[in-house]
């Protein structure tokens, strides 16, 4: 009998490996959905993204082994081919640049949350000259028992929010719009104007946010009085550098589980269960945190042990990551792990 258990775990942990390293994809030419009653004509679709060697990841077999996802074709085909089976013909035309395209994934208790991210500028083509004429971000959700296949579907809806908005914008009205040449759009769009937030313009306000979208707006969702303890780290690579732990005035409870909190002008984000402080400047967000567990040995622990032993191989895993200082460059449209460097390293 023990030498069955020992064959069968052996057997998982090496289909487990075998996952490693490979890519899944997804094609979004199945896809059928009214993206809007709307005519546009889409001519040209331009890949801005940080990282253009994937589009996110999704999560394969039993032990939900993470693997890098992207799509059949380039992205800029993929999408364009998309747009032009599932918009009304005729219409305007349209130039998109695609700034975030990126999936992923939640494991819960009983279900799977798959999520997109995506952040387009359209560019209207009118009079021998280009106008920025809307920036959209927009996330899409879906949930059920596996969501790896409804991830086109997610993507889709993730375009669909996008183009409801363009159907708000008056396209007559031209000197509304950022002109730009008919050469080079990538370069003639200014930060300033790509990232047009409060966060980047204001004085960041005091509170509690939950979400990313209410500090890029700069409007906390809880305003109640907090104060902040340091504690101070004795462990390379992170001795000298402090620990936040805010808690409410009131009940002397910890706050946590927020997207950040700011506190006389200092945003802290909330990443690996502590607090680190975020710098914004020049139109860019980065923050120095903990290494991001790999999940291999919680998906071994949770094959070979249940839920115990992915509790005990996550503790290892914490504990790894905190021998990692990771800087963290987060995209300023959606909040998202752009580019990541590791600076320094303990054994």
């Amino acid at each position: 009998m023990n030498k069955k258990i020992i064959l069968i775990a052996t057997f998982l942990i090496w289909g487990c490996k075998i996952s490693f390293g490979q890519n899944y994809f997804f094609t979004l030419s199945d896809q059928k959905i009214e993206l809007t009653d709307e005519a546009y004509n889409v001519t040209k679709v331009t890949d801005e993204r940080s990282n253009t060697s994937n589009i996110g990841w999704t999560q394969k077999g039993l032990a939900n082994v993470k693997v890098d996802a992207s799509f059949k074709k380039p992205v800029e085909k993929e999408v364009l081919d998309f747009l032009k089976s599932n918009l009304n013909a005729g219409g305007p035309d349209i130039q998109m640049i695609i700034r975030t395209l990126k999936i992923s994934e939640k494991t819960g208790a009983f279900n799977e949350k798959g999520f997109c991210e995506l952040s387009v500028d359209f560019i209207l083509e009118k009079d021998n000259t280009t106008y920025l004429v809307l920036q959209s971000s927009n996330k899409a959700e879906t949930k059920g028992a596996d969501v790896t296949k409804k991830h086109p579907n997610n993507i889709a809806t993730a375009f669909q929010l996008c183009f409801e908005q363009l159907k708000s914008v008056d396209l007559t009205q031209t000197n509304n719009f950022l002109a730009l040449s008919k050469d080079g759009v990538k370069n003639q769009i200014p930060d300033s104007i790509t990232y047009d937030f409060p966060i980047f313009k204001e004085a960041i306000q005091t509170g509690i946010y939950t979400s990313y979208a209410d500090l890029k707006n700069n409007s906390p969702s809880n305003t109640e009085g907090f104060t902040i303890e340091k504690k101070i780290r004795s462990r390379e690579p992170w001795k000298g550098t402090y620990g936040i732990i805010p808690k409410f005035k009131e009940t002397n409870r910890k706050v946590k589980k927020v997207w950040a909190i700011a506190h006389e002008g200092q945003v802290y984000v909330y990443h690996q269960r502590e607090f680190f402080p975020l710098t914004i400047e020049n139109y860019t967000l980065h923050f120095f945190g903990y290494g991001i567990p790999s999940n291999q040995s919680v998906a071994a622990g949770a094959m070979i042990g249940g839920l115990m032993g992915a509790g005990i191989a996550s503790g290892i895993e914490n504990s790894n990551s905190k021998k990692q200082k990771v800087k963290y460059y987060l995209d300023p449209n959606t909040g998202g792990f752009g580019e990541t460097i590791l600076e320094a390293e303990v054994n």
